[in-house]
Parts: C-alpha cells; sequence; structure tokens
C-alpha cells in the first residue's frame, strides 16, 4: 500500500508525520482507565479527513466511517518527527506514563519496526488501533523482512466486512455499534490473542456504542448484543465522561 506521510531514503532517518502527542487516560476497550501518552498519526485508507470527500470516501471504500468519524487526522496543523525525537516529545509532555497509544486515522499507513523499537528503547509499552486492512507483517517487518517488531498490545476496530481484513491477529476487537456486529465478524474474531483475567483465558471482545445523534439507541443495542454474545463485552467512551481528549 503506498505510503505518502511517512519519508525515508536509504541515506536519511524515517520521519513520522503526526497531527498531536498530549497525555489523557485511555477511554475505551480493556485499558480504560489507564494514563497514556496518545499519538497520532496522520492518515487514513478510509477517508482523506476532509469534510467534502465524506460521501465520495464512503462510496470508495465501502466503509460507513467517512459518514460518521469526528477524528481530525489531517497533515494541517501536524507536526515531523524522527522516532527519538517523537519519544523525547512524549517523555516532555507525558512525564512518567510509560504506556502509550498509536492512533490515527490508520497508524499502519506511518507506524513501522523503527518506531516500535525506538518507543520500546525509551520505556514505553506501546498499544496501537487499527481498522485492520494492513497486515502486521506488511508493517512492520525488521530490515531483513525476517523479524517482525510489533506493538504490544494491538486493538482492531474494523470498518469493512471480515473478508477484507488482512490484519494476522489482535489482542483486542472492538466493533462500534449499531453498523457492526458480532454475527459479522465470527471467523475474524477467532483470530484474537486469548488472554488469561481473573483465572479466566478468553478473548478481548467488544461493542461500542457510537457516539453522535443515534448514541441512546447505540447504547441499548450494544447491552442487547452483550446479553446475546456473553463473550463480548460492553464499552463505553469513558474520556468523553470525564470530558478529557
Amino acid at each position: 500500500m503506498p505510503d505518502a506521510t511517512r519519508v525515508s531514503s536509504p541515506e536519511t532517518e524515517s520521519t513520522y508525520r503526526v497531527k498531536n502527542v498530549f497525555p489523557t487516560v485511555q477511554g475505551e476497550g480493556f485499558w480504560a482507565g489507564r494514563p497514556a501518552v496518545f499519538v497520532r498519526l496522520v492518515g487514513c485508507n478510509m477517508w482523506s479527513g476532509y469534510e467534502a470527500d465524506r460521501e465520495r470516501d464512503a462510496q470508495r471504500t465501502g466503509a460507513d466511517c467517512p459518514r460518521w468519524c469526528d477524528t481530525d487526522f489531517t497533515k494541517e496543523g501536524s507536526t515531523s518527527y524522527t522516532a527519538v525525537e517523537l519519544t523525547q516529545q512524549m517523555r516532555d509532555l507525558g512525564g512518567p506514563i510509560d504506556f502509550c497509544v498509536l492512533t490515527g486515522g490508520e497508524p499502519f499507513l506511518q507506524a513501522d519496526a523503527a518506531l516500535i523499537e525506538a518507543m520500546h528503547a525509551a520505556g514505553y509499552t506501546v498499544a496501537i488501533e487499527t481498522n485492520g486492512t494492513v497486515a502486521l507483517a506488511e508493517a512492520f517487518a525488521g530490515p531483513e523482512n525476517d523479524e517482525i517488531s510489533a506493538p504490544d498490545w494491538i486493538t482492531c476496530s474494523p470498518k469493512l466486512p471480515e473478508e477484507h481484513l488482512t490484519l494476522e491477529r489482535f489482542d483486542e476487537l472492538k466493533l462500534v455499534v449499531p453498523d457492526y456486529r458480532p454475527a459479522h465478524y465470527e471467523r475474524f474474531a477467532r483470530r484474537g490473542t486469548r488472554h488469561t483475567i481473573a483465572g479466566e483465558t478468553r478473548r478481548c471482545l467488544y461493542v461500542q456504542p457510537e457516539d453522535g445523534p443515534r448514541l441512546q439507541e447505540a447504547q441499548k443495542e450494544a447491552v442487547a448484543l452483550a446479553a446475546q454474545h456473553p463473550e463480548w463485552s460492553v464499552s463505553t467512551q469513558t474520556h468523553k465522561v470525564l470530558d478529557v481528549e
């Protein structure tokens, strides 16, 4: 997949186009409530990020998210960092926080093995959020293509049907309802890593209500879906309840 945001050559160190870096708490899913430094990378393969392109990109990709996504991941106001410069900015802003979340847009378009290794060297546990359309082997292969330096925790929130998803594995699957339902991702869900939590080994599977005008409807549906499929839990956007970024 072409990458117009990460810049490198054999003679230069890779740089990463970053929209913003900010300390907050993770608001969703398994790590909800944990202090984290978020790094929002520029670019997405589902939507350009510009209002005028919403309907065009929804039709182009077949994804519904261009119609409702409220995240700003465009290049305007962004900054280019080397991996070391970025980890220094993270430490300057986040202080002792040692958990980071790479998000976007679609962070797999820019994040690579060199970035993950630099973050590990700086003392960070690295989580990443992805739509599942880019394979780990494609994004995080080492220089000899014989080893993958992957993030420590991978959250997948798909925007396309499961037959279009190439992500080989994940730690957490999050479906935004009412548009995405457990029944539509039964095969893909089996790619999830099983984690032992309080003596119980299970996959981390979540349904999360879509924010916006359909919130009340989505909340009721998320609870009903979890009751019907008890291997799934309900995730809420606690950062919005706490009124933090």
